[in-house]
Order: C-alpha cells, then sequence, then structure tokens
C-alpha cells in the first residue's frame, strides 16, 4: 500500500498568525518557554505542569551522559576520529541504543501497561507476565544492570524527586512490585534500571509509550557532542582496536 505526500497534522503549522506549535505561535512561545515545556507541548498537546516539567527535565539530564564505556558513548568517538562531520557522530550515537542500552522504555511502557490493566492484583499480574516471559524466554524490559546490583541510583533519585513533587505514585509501585516480584521469581536481584524507571514517569506524565525511546536518544545524542569535539579536536586519527583485545577463533 502507499500514499501521497499530503499530509494533516495537528502538531504544527504556517499560518496567517505565523508558525504556530500546537496551536501556540512559535514566536510566543520563544519569548516566554524553555525547551523541556515546549518539548513536553509538542508531544503531549499541553503544557506540563510545575511537576511535570521538573521530572521530564530530571529524566532528560540523567540520561545525557553516562561515560564512554557504553556503546552510545565511544561509538560517536570512533565515528568522529574517522573525520566524520559532528552530524554523522551524532547520528552514530543513536544508531549505537538498542533493546539493551537505552532502548528498553518504549517496551517498559508497554509492560507496565499491560500490569495496570490487568485485575486489581498488581502483584498477581506481575507474576504472571514474568512467567509469560519466561515462558518465551524473553527479558522484562527496564530491569537488570552489569554494574548496579543493588540498586540504581538514578532510578531512586528520579522517583524520590517525583514523590516530592506529588506526582501520581501508581506507575512507580508497580515499578517497585515488578521488580520485587522478580527477585522472588528468579531467587535473585534485578534492579529497576533508569530505563525501567524513566518508563514509569513518562507514563505518569501522560507521554504516549511510542515516544519513550525517543526521550533517552534525545538525552544521549546533545551529549555526544562535547565528546565529539573533544574528540575532533584532540587531532588523533582513526580509533583502533588493540591486535591483543582481538582473537581470531576459527570455527
Amino acid at each position: 500500500m502507499s500514499q501521497d505526500l499530503k499530509f494533516v497534522t495537528a502538531v504544527s503549522g504556517h499560518t496567517t498568525k505565523g508558525i504556530m506549535l500546537r496551536n501556540k505561535p512559535l514566536l510566543d512561545l520563544v519569548e516566554e518557554a524553555d525547551f523541556v515545556e515546549t518539548l513536553y507541548l509538542s508531544i503531549t498537546a499541553r503544557k506540563p505542569t510545575k511537576s511535570e516539567k521538573k521530572i521530564l527535565n530530571a529524566i532528560l539530564v540523567a540520561s545525557v551522559d553516562h561515560g564512554i564505556n557504553p556503546a552510545s558513548g565511544f561509538v560517536p568517538r570512533v565515528v568522529a576520529s574517522s573525520g566524520n562531520d559532528i552530524l554523522t557522530c551524532m547520528a552514530s550515537a543513536l544508531l549505537a541504543l538498542g533493546p539493551y542500552h537505552g532502548g528498553a522504555i518504549t517496551n517498559a511502557m508497554y509492560v507496565f501497561n499491560q500490569v495496570d490493566q490487568d485485575g486489581e492484583d498488581k502483584e498477581k499480574a506481575c507474576e504472571r507476565l514474568i512467567d509469560d516471559f519466561r515462558l518465551q524466554k524473553k527479558r522484562i524490559p527496564g530491569f537488570g544492570h552489569p554494574k548496579y546490583t543493588k540498586v540504581d541510583p538514578r532510578s531512586k533519585l528520579l522517583f524520590e524527586m517525583a514523590r516530592k513533587a506529588d506526582l501520581d505514585i501508581v506507575y512507580m509501585n508497580l515499578a517497585k512490585q515488578m521488580e520485587h516480584s522478580l527477585e522472588q521469581k528468579l531467587n535473585k536481584k534485578l534492579v529497576l534500571n533508569i530505563d525501567g524507571a524513566i518508563a514509569a514517569l513518562l507514563l505518569t506524565m501522560g507521554i504516549d509509550p511510542i515516544a519513550g525511546n525517543a526521550m533517552f536518544g534525545l538525552a544521549r545524542v546533545a551529549g555526544s557532542i562535547a565528546h565529539i569535539v573533544e574528540e575532533q579536536k584532540a587531532g588523533k586519527w582513526v580509533r583502533r582496536i588493540k591486535e591483543e583485545d582481538v582473537e581470531y577463533a576459527p570455527e
């Protein structure tokens, strides 16, 4: 199937009043709004409350840079070392994200929604979902971290901030119940990681699950800029893996 290139959109457009974003004049937003507020407006079609704005900003800050170690940290620097322009390098930071690194938020949002809609007993709902995922030999997104085995401090802080801001606690409680149920079922701790915490908070703020991964990606690609600039200004071109770090193992 195909369709023509006629678009109908409620997001933005040119009108007799100038450029409009969600029925707000863009120039008015330039004068009165900040980036986080405008981002929220663009996605949800309404301005955030003070609490929602604070927590969305905290989510973006918490996601912006986790060091060079993860793929989205070192990949853009490797790409930069090959002489590519900054936009190509920034795009490579996004391409380094996936279900096991920064790309589990959307699926975690779907999981939390599924549990939330599965009757009144959330503990049993979590257990049923865990059994289903184990049967399919699938990981539940938003849980487990190679470094944080007791608690993910970023998740802990985001939830503390959200509670102090008086955001609804339904999805936060559900996420913690899932963490507890996983530990009971698997007999080991799989911490609620930052992906899972962000998923619960985005649902609380009315963000569509489709946009979930984009929030982490937006922050991470912004965080890549400083690394790319630093790499290119160093003038040491073309990163290579050391010979001793590559093992040839024929079948």
